[in-house]
């Protein structure tokens, strides 16, 4: 028998009680709150009710609504415009579904939407949905939508109490810039935060980032990516066991444990076990382990901090920078490319990879504009080297320097040249320019008489300018400065000084030694006033003494050959002289051996001015010009003491032995 009901009459049969007695209710009871009318097909057992039209039924918590639903004990099947309501947010929207009261358990069908917030919309086809819970499962495709963020996978679950969704088997989020392909994720829809459950790839424009685990902010655009990171973009890759990335703010993080992180791209190059950038300020951090390279630049340190657009490095811990040709290692560093202004600290190593030379100080400080650097120590003394003759030269002082200065080039008159020209020029007029030539061999000194009016060769064998003007050229050189201030030593293997100070002119390629300076080379001591040394192709190629020269060597440090004048000009080839010019009140005093090395006498010698020449450190020719005196005293006459010139120090304790002696 079937009874129809209208829509005055609500009928409720044995399966069903009313909300008013709900504190009663059998959890698998099912309330009918409304519906047009209703027909009960009582032939079944349950009986069966036919809810047409305005249905609405009420179960654990939650309003269901349709236009037509059929009810079967706890069964209920329900037909078009079918809706779900639970709690104040949760809405879902179906073509059908059938709900077991029983289990709590709906199966929904059709074009289905569920909304958790006004935000938030899951849309399916098929979902099974555990009303107790307020756990939705998918199998057949589902699209999140989520404010401006969509996520879209082949099955999954939707944790309404927790706001969670969990998305399984192509896995596919797409924001307005970016999009997310993985296999399992979950996500928050308060958050907005993905949980990678699964290897993920987001791809930014032309960049791509991928890990195997981590999370990712949508709103925020920020996550950690975790377990083989990769970011690539471009030609930009970066790896890591874990990558940070901000999107908004465009920062970057890679931290890795046993093995450093990595950066690559067409301009920088970087490693770390920490690395940080700020791609929109182009500034890199660096820590542990940390190595940078640039175009132009090569860092190392424990810590490195890089600002690409002013190009000023800090770095700490053991480091190095390379900016050619200058090459920086130091404990501390900081350096700013842009104004080439650096401070380096601690076991600091300066190179010029270019010129070969090197300074190695507890401190040094550089102004590269002004090309001024200063070298100092806490204790001990800085050291420079250089290479020379395919040597090393080493250097040590309280203090190096070097500096830049900008100034006119202006020629100045030689006064001694040009009074040395007049005269001789005189001289040669009225047949007075004697020149005595001297051989040298052994055992004598063989003096020959010869007359010569060759004043060009003479001023040439000086380097004698007749400029007497001074010239103002107005062409403005750049010439720049070494420096060595107080207690000056030097050691080359084959040469060595002292002195108070040292400056060396690159341009000139000239070193120049002041305040009682003095040289030796093998057992040869040459002092005066001031000493230049002056370079030619890396090489010693002159040494000049401007004032005082005195020049001493002995093989026994018992006597003494000595030279001295007013002006010494030395010519070398090889690291050897082989040719030396001695310029006003010149002086020799020579120890004469026979053939078993044995001295007879002492040959002492007077001229304006002389020239010797020698072959292996030997000399084997001496040229005396203008009234040259000279005798030769037996030893047993000779008065050594008296002998010796004015002004005679031999000054062999102070020789740097060593290049450690320094």
């Amino acid at each position: 028998m079937i009874i129809v009901v209208n829509f005055l009459s609500v009928v409720f049969v044995s399966a069903q009680i009313t909300p008013s007695n709900s504190s009663k209710q059998n959890p698998k009871q099912l309330s009918i709150h409304s519906e047009d009318n209703q027909i009960i097909d009582a032939t079944t057992d349950p009986p069966t009710q036919f809810l047409n039209g305005n249905v609405k039924v009420y179960h654990a918590g939650a309003f269901m609504y349709c236009d037509n639903a059929v009810l079967r004990g706890s069964h209920l099947t329900m037909y078009t415009n079918v809706v779900i309501l639970q709690n104040d947010t949760i809405k879902i929207f179906a073509d059908s579904l059938k709900y077991i009261g029983d289990s709590l358990v709906a199966y929904i069908y059709g074009d289905i939407i569920l909304e958790n917030g006004p935000d938030k919309k899951l849309y399916t086809s098929f979902l099974k949905y555990d009303v107790k819970n307020k756990i939705g499962y998918y199998t057949k495709n589902a699209k999140l939508i989520d404010k401006t963020s969509t996520l879209i996978s082949k099955r999954g679950r939707y944790l309404l109490n927790e706001k969670t969704a969990y998305f399984y088997e192509h896995v596919k989020v797409t924001g307005p810039d970016f999009d997310m392909v993985s296999d399992s994720l979950s996500y928050n829809t308060t958050t907005q935060q993905t949980n990678f459950l699964a290897a993920t790839r987001i791809n930014k424009d032309t960049s791509q980032i991928y890990s195997e685990s981590g999370w990712f902010d949508l709103d925020d655009k920020k996550g950690d990516f975790i377990g083989n990171a990769q970011y690539l973009a471009g030609k930009t890759i970066a790896k890591s066991d874990t990558i940070t990335y901000d999107g908004v703010l465009d920062l970057v993080t890679l931290k890795s444990g046993l093995k450093r992180s990595e950066y690559i791209s067409e301009k920088d190059t970087a490693y770390a076990k920490e690395i940080f950038y700020d791609k929109k300020s182009e500034i890199f951090r660096l820590t542990t382990d940390a190595w940078y390279k640039g175009k132009t630049n090569e860092v190392k340190g424990e810590k490195i901090f890089y600002n690409k657009i002013s190009e000023k490095f800090n770095v700490t811990g053991r480091s190095q920078i390379s900016d050619p040709p200058t090459l920086i290692e130091a404990d501390t560093l900081d350096y700013d490319k842009a104004i080439k202004f650096g401070i380096a600290n601690g076991h600091v190593i300066w190179r010029d990879t270019a010129a070969k030379t090197a300074i190695y100080a507890d401190h040094v400080v550089y102004r590269g504009e002004e090309n001024y650097m200063k070298a100092s120590n806490d204790t001990g003394r800085p050291l420079f080297t250089t290479e020379i003759d395919n040597d090393t030269l080493y250097l040590k002082a309280d203090t190096l320097k070097s500096l830049r200065i900008i100034k006119e080039r202006i020629i100045y008159p030689d006064k001694d040249a040009a009074r040395k020209a007049r005269s001789l020029k005189n001289k040669s007029k009225s047949g007075e320019a004697d020149i005595i030539d001297a051989v040298v061999d052994d055992n004598n000194i063989v003096l020959n008489d010869s007359t010569s009016t060759d004043i060009s060769a003479f001023n040439d064998s000086l380097g004698v300018s007749i400029q007497t003007d001074t010239i103002y050229t107005g062409i403005m050189d750049t010439i720049d400065y070494f420096i060595g201030d107080n207690n000056v030593r030097m050691f080359k293997k084959d040469m060595q000084s002292v002195c108070d100070s040292l400056v060396f002119n690159k341009s000139d390629s000239l070193f120049t030694l002041y305040s009682n300076p003095f040289v030796w080379s093998d057992s040869t001591q040459i002092a005066g006033d001031t000493i230049d040394l002056k370079m030619k192709s890396k090489k010693i190629d002159r040494l000049i003494v401007r004032s005082q020269a005195t020049i001493l060597s002995s093989s026994d440090l018992l006597f003494f050959n000595q030279i001295q004048g007013r002006y010494l000009e030395a010519f070398f080839t090889d690291s050897k002289i082989y040719r030396m010019d001695v310029d006003g009140n010149a002086q020799i005093v020579y120890y004469i051996t026979d053939e078993a090395k044995a001295y007879v006498g002492v040959n002492t010698t007077e001229s304006s001015n002389m020239s010797f020449f020698l072959k292996d450190n030997k000399m084997t020719d001496i040229r005396c010009y203008k009234e040259p005196k000279s005798k030769v005293i037996p030893m047993q006459k000779a008065d050594h003491e008296k002998l010796k010139v004015k002004g005679f120090k031999w000054n062999v304790l102070a020789r740097p032995e060593t290049k450690e002696s320094l």
